[in-house]
């Protein structure tokens, strides 16, 4: 079950990369290849789901199944289900797409059917794991983020239940689904936050043996669990206030930013530094989180630099995830097919996504808006050049990608194979 999930994650991978590549090359004036803005915004919302949503919570899950196993026979069909449904919606050219937060939106019954199912799936895979909730109070590090993440994955989810009665349609639909996806969406952070840092921590006991715990990390643990129960006042207010957004942010500096930053404190100052996997993976998801870091203290404004922040951080979830996959694949085949491979990918992935961090903030910066398909808000020549930087980065990142999809398939098919023998 273990390997069904990793398969089902690296599966959505290589969707999120597909949809992924079209949007850039249509971004870039240099390839300009995607001639629809239908397309364009369906291939957008394929994207951002898959990325987003479906690669980091089936990784999410084999995580949590190489923890700890489950038998349950209905999350694992369902979660399959729900992935073909939202890859069919996204792919048909039917039903409005709406660009909200988040959770972007395909007004279509078969893409509400496929989310419904798929976090339907989730939840159960959560639900099953509530024992481990006693272990939050843990003073060993990887299992208390892990017993975090599944605590916030439940919440996440539950969420959706007064979200979905306190959401309107005032000011239209998009502004809807913003209400709808707001708190969970953010709550989903969190869940993406904890279960990223303990990923850390695995790769350094992989890279160095080392185990690392400490009183100061139990206790800055807590706050990925107290900053996100401040949210919950969106069900009573207006979530578009100004209080509520302010809010919104410091829950996010205070109940990520400090976390994060005092595990990137262990985490250096423990780390080998040498050309394995699990550290060159870590070293470059540690990166790739700062560079997002640094365009949010830069300051944003609704353009180009929000992408630029979000894939920083949400990469730096990525390549750590790619980085424990290359382990869960060699304990269980007991080598790493191209191995070669496996060490070069994190390093052209976190170059590749650098440098679309750059050319977004570079871009935002001089007014490109994001969400946008054409080019006719180009005034200048530094805008053209930025944009194609974001470009190239974004060719970067999908090699990237795609290095770890031929080694991680190659090894889940000489794991199968090997099953089949026997």
């Amino acid at each position: 079950m273990r390997l069904f999930y990793l398969s089902l994650s690296l599966l959505s991978l290589v969707q999120a990369g597909v949809f992924g590549l079209l949007i850039a090359l249509t971004r870039a004036p240099a390839f300009s290849l995607l001639k629809s803005p239908s397309l364009f915004y369906h291939f957008l919302v394929g994207h951002v789901t898959f990325s987003i949503t479906v690669w980091l919570m089936t990784f999410t899950l084999a995580y949590w199944h190489y923890k700890e196993g489950r038998k349950g026979r209905v999350a694992p069909p369902a979660t399959l289900l729900g992935m073909l449904l939202l890859s069919l919606s996204c792919l048909l050219p039917y039903g409005e797409p709406y660009l909200n937060n988040y959770i972007p939106v395909i007004d279509s019954p078969i893409f509400y059917a496929g989310l419904f199912v798929f976090f339907l799936a989730f939840f159960f895979e959560a639900l099953s794991r509530v024992k481990k909730l006693k272990e939050i109070t843990s003073f060993e590090n990887i299992p208390q983020l892990y017993a975090m993440s599944v605590a916030l994955g439940l919440a996440t989810l539950l969420s959706l239940i007064p979200s979905f009665f306190i959401a309107n349609a005032e000011g239209g639909q998009k502004l809807y689904f913003e209400r709808l996806f707001w708190i969970p969406g953010h709550l989903q952070q969190f869940l993406y936050a904890s279960v990223m840092l303990a990923v850390w921590h695995e790769l350094l006991k992989r890279g160095n043996g080392k185990e690392v715990s400490s009183p100061l990390l139990s206790t800055v643990n807590f706050l990925l669990l107290v900053f996100p129960s401040l949210l919950m006042a969106g069900f009573f207010t207006d979530i578009f206030s100004r209080e509520f957004r302010l809010l919104t942010v410091m829950s996010f500096g205070l109940g990520t930013g400090v976390p994060v930053l005092i595990h990137t404190y262990y985490v250096l100052k423990n780390i080998r530094l040498s050309a394995d996997v699990p550290s060159l993976a870590l070293l470059s998801s540690v990166s790739v989180y700062y560079a997002g870091v640094v365009v949010a203290y830069a300051g944003m404004q609704s353009d180009l630099r929000v992408p630029a922040h979000y894939h920083g951080v949400v990469s730096a979830v990525s390549i750590a995830f790619m980085g424990l996959g290359y382990s869960i694949l060699k304990e269980r085949l007991g080598y790493i097919c191209w191995e070669r491979v496996a060490k070069l990918q994190p390093v052209v992935l976190s170059m590749g996504i650098n440098l679309l961090v750059l050319g977004f903030y570079m871009a935002g910066r001089m007014g490109a808006p994001r969400k946008t398909y054409g080019f006719e808000y180009v005034m200048n020549t530094k805008v053209l050049i930025a944009l194609n930087i974001a470009g190239l980065g974004s060719l970067m990142a999908v090699l990237g990608g795609l290095l770890f999809i031929l080694y991680a398939g190659q090894s889940l098919l000489s794991i199968y194979k090997h099953a089949k023998a026997y």
